[in-house]
């Protein structure tokens, strides 16, 4: 089955089970788009012929409840794409409501118009879970919400919208993590509305199983002097997609969008970024970094929008990639799209092996080749992390580095 006849039976499942006034619109809204080829531009390294099934099944499969190291002392979970109301515990200041997609706008989905995927999560969703920080909150702990996958061969379609009011402060942490050789599929969605002066982080860590799909999308729309610093790690999933959209929408607002990729063995990861500069004095920064082992390939696509009236804004943009094998592969796109004349922006991409160089200056202080390449390799994603800007969730993105990716990929070189 090609991709147009799969999103033709797509369309043709979706029917039976859409009945939500957001369900139908955002089912309407795929028929118009259908599921990407590699012949649109967004999609351009990225075939999802083999890892889509032929038919969109949601996930009816009771969960099972494992323990997953978490970042700070509250959690909320997710199992099988189900909000698990028992599991979950969060600071009694934080506002959860499980409401059902009958009762939702769909004006508070727009990001669906953009996005394949958030609209076959649009079309599938029955609940969305919506978390408010109330106004001038500072929450004393970060929250992790865990999403957990042990199912096979259907769409787990969880989506979180969460609203930070005025001069609100919070730290979020998203982990998603299944069981390795289970074939399935997490379409998520994660939407932030950040109203005046409100600050926030956003960290997505994605240990997906080795044989699953995973796509994402994370959107942010920002007020008056609100901070959104987002990073988005991916060492997991056979294929997965993290779609980004900022837009600053207010003056004074800052964004900080970094992110890090971590693969082996075949993985592919895809990571497309747009932040929209609509309001003038508006600043952001954005660093992802990618280090690929064996014949995994990392795809990054950074689009900068800076619109006619967003005069005086700053704005910059780096891709780094280490290439650990000579059959590795990563393709990067940084782009800068500016109406403004009065902006200062920078955007640069570099992709290469270690530094003989570096390898040489540390060898020569009586390292051994085989320590040097690890304290590298270290060195480049400890750079990355550092952005988050928090201690406790540097600390525990670190352990879930070393622990999914560092560990083996140091095995595997004393083996060599």
């Amino acid at each position: 089955m090609n991709i147009e006849e799969t999103s033709k039976q797509y369309i043709e499942d979706l029917q039976a089970v859409a009945g939500s006034t957001l369900q139908i619109e955002a089912l309407e809204l795929f028929k118009k788009r259908g599921l990407p080829t590699t012949k649109q531009e967004d999609w351009l390294y990225t075939k999802l012929s083999d890892v889509l099934p032929s038919k969109f099944e949601i996930c009816n499969q009771p969960g099972e409840l494992e323990n997953v190291k978490v970042a700070g002392k509250y959690q909320i979970v997710f199992v099988n794409g189900v909000y698990n109301q028992e599991e979950s515990f969060f600071p009694e200041d934080l506002i959860i409501e499980n409401t059902s997609a009958n009762d939702i706008d769909s004006k508070d989905c727009i990001d669906d118009e953009k996005d394949t995927f958030a609209m076959l999560n649009g079309a599938a969703t029955t609940k969305i879970l919506n978390i408010t920080v109330p106004k001038n909150v500072i929450l004393d702990d970060v929250v992790s919400i865990v999403h957990l996958s042990n199912f096979e061969n259907s769409f787990a379609t969880p989506r979180v919208h969460i609203t930070c009011e005025r001069f609100s402060n919070s730290n979020f942490v998203e982990i998603f993590k299944g069981r390795d050789g289970l074939k399935y599929n997490n379409l998520s969605v994660t939407n932030f509305k950040l109203e005046d002066g409100a600050i926030t982080t956003h960290t997505k860590v994605q240990t997906e199983g080795n044989s699953a799909f995973h796509f994402s999308s994370v959107n942010a729309e920002m007020a008056k002097d609100s901070s959104f610093n987002s990073f988005t790690f991916t060492t997991g999933a056979k294929k997965s997609r993290n779609n980004i959209d900022v837009r600053l929408k207010g003056t004074g607002a800052t964004a900080s969008v970094d992110g890090l990729y971590a693969l082996r063995g075949a993985q592919h990861c895809d990571n497309f970024s747009l932040i929209e500069h609509i309001e003038a004095h508006t600043e952001s920064s954005q660093l992802f970094k990618g280090i690929l082992d064996d014949s995994s390939r990392g795809v990054f696509t950074g689009k900068v929008l800076i619109c006619r009236d967003a005069q005086k804004v700053n704005s910059e943009q780096l891709n780094k990639n280490l290439l650990l094998s000579k059959k590795a592969h990563a393709d990067t796109r940084p782009q800068l799209e500016v109406y403004a004349d009065d902006v200062k922006c920078a955007h640069g991409a570099t992709v290469g092996q270690m530094s003989d160089e570096e390898a040489f200056y540390l060898m020569s202080r009586g390292l051994s080749r085989d320590r040097v390449q690890k304290l590298l390799i270290h060195a480049f994603c400890a750079d990355a992390i550092s952005k988050i800007g928090n201690d406790q969730i540097e600390k525990f993105l670190s352990e879930v580095l070393f622990e999914s990716f560092e560990k083996d990929t140091f095995k595997h070189m004393e083996e060599v």
